[in-house]
């Protein structure tokens, strides 16, 4: 398995989340809201790099999200660490 790298910006259409991905892996996003109490929902399924979320949230809600790639065949690959923001 190779690191996932993961980067979060915040941009005024959304969050912006970059992710490394090889040309013949399949990558997944997954994000959380509010936090560890919540469960983790796949936000995107076989996507590319980068990914903007415009999805709106109230004020002081906290997000994190995570991206899980896996091979053609559908086998876990690697997995990056978590990243998070909290809305403004």
């Amino acid at each position: 398995m190779h690191p996932t790298k993961i980067d979060l910006t915040l941009e005024p259409a959304g969050r912006r989340i970059a992710f490394s991905k090889e040309l013949l892996e399949v990558a997944h996003l997954f994000r959380r809201v509010g936090g560890e109490a919540s469960s983790w929902q796949r936000l995107a399924v076989n996507t590319r790099s980068p990914y903007l979320d415009t999805d709106a949230f109230a004020p002081g809600t906290q997000l994190e999200y995570y991206v899980q790639h896996e091979t053609q065949q559908g086998e876990p690959e690697a997995r990056s660490h978590v990243v998070s923001t909290t809305v403004a």
